[in-house]
């Protein structure tokens, strides 16, 4: 998180920005509206986890954790690789998951 000091200069840059570069603003206000940005079933306030899409990201990224020590305690080269593949295939699923279905009627 930012704090009111860091939002607030932020703040000043963006509109320093409008004002000196309105071509800029321009060009971002067409890419808005040509590509707005996706929002997610829970509302936009409700911040991403690893957790949401269910347990298995997050075993996977557990699992990659272990793989990667292991690896890096034998100094195995294929294991670390097999490591950073768990790592990527879990935050992939995280990624690309939604979260799990609630329980009740359809």
């Amino acid at each position: 998180m930012l704090s009111e000091r860091e939002i607030r200069r932020l703040q000043e840059m963006e509109q320093q920005l409008r004002t000196s570069d309105p071509r800029l603003v321009r060009r971002f206000a067409v890419l808005h509206a040509v590509c707005p940005r996706p929002r997610r079933a829970g509302g936009p306030d409700i911040p991403r986890s690893v957790h949401g899409p269910g347990p298995v990201p997050t075993a996977l990224l557990g699992l990659a954790l272990v793989v990667l020590l292991i690896g890096a305690l034998a100094v195995s080269v294929p294991v670390v690789i097999g490591g950073v593949v768990l790592a990527a295939l879990g935050l992939g699923i995280a990624a690309t998951a939604g979260p799990p279905g609630r329980p009740g009627f359809a």
